[in-house]
């Protein structure tokens, strides 16, 4: 069924050091996010820095969401295959989708890999996948309300942000990643999730 929630597009903080590592102080104090201006520091620092940290010893990383700290429903998000990560970017005042988790888990995880600066970040997170489901762009989408309009990114009559995140049916999946492959045509993850995509879920 094309009305299924296929995907999840959420948002997170933006990070000036490709969620890759520590936040700077600027990017903290301009994050959306009341959390974490009081506490200085935001926990989907890590959420891009699977080439460079362990990963879980399943072989999946862990990365958080505000906007799923709150689970969405088992009948709801059953048939979500992609977590899409968007941002808004304060430099140039764009929101930005900057990558994805494919065939993703959703949950509450704590981190078991281990690594010094996992330290800094006890909560874990609310989104998993394995490392070659992970994708950050190097060329990030711009999205606003009258760009996921015309582009027919979000389900019809949806905006940005509604209830906190936007579930995404098929069609919008592959719109994005039909994007995303436009504006990133040399990465080759991204164009072997795309193909799984395309063939093992066509149709539904």
């Amino acid at each position: 069924m094309k009305s299924r929630n296929f995907g999840i597009l959420t948002s997170i903080s933006w990070n000036s050091n490709g969620w890759s590592g520590p936040a700077t102080k600027e990017d903290v104090s301009k994050s959306n996010y009341e959390w974490v201006k009081e506490n200085h520091r935001m926990v989907e620092d890590l959420n891009f820095a699977y080439t460079i940290y362990p990963a879980e010893p399943d072989g999946t990383f862990i990365a958080y969401t505000p906007m799923l700290d709150r689970k969405p429903s088992e009948e709801e998000s059953k048939y979500v295959e992609i977590v899409f990560f968007r941002s808004l970017n304060y430099h140039i005042n764009q929101n930005l989708i900057v990558g994805f988790y494919a065939f993703p888990e959703i949950g509450r995880f704590i981190r078991k890999a281990e690594h010094e600066i996992y330290r800094r970040y006890e909560e874990g997170g609310n989104v998993k996948s394995k490392t070659e489901h992970i994708v950050r762009f190097d060329n990030p989408i711009p999205v606003s309300d009258t760009i996921v309009k015309s582009f027919k990114y979000l389900p019809e009559g949806k905006k940005l942000g509604q209830q906190g995140f936007n579930y995404l049916h098929y069609d919008n999946v592959l719109r994005i990643l039909d994007r995303a492959s436009i504006l990133n045509p040399d990465d080759q993850k991204l164009k072997s999730i795309k193909l799984k995509f395309l063939t093992e879920y066509k149709g539904i």
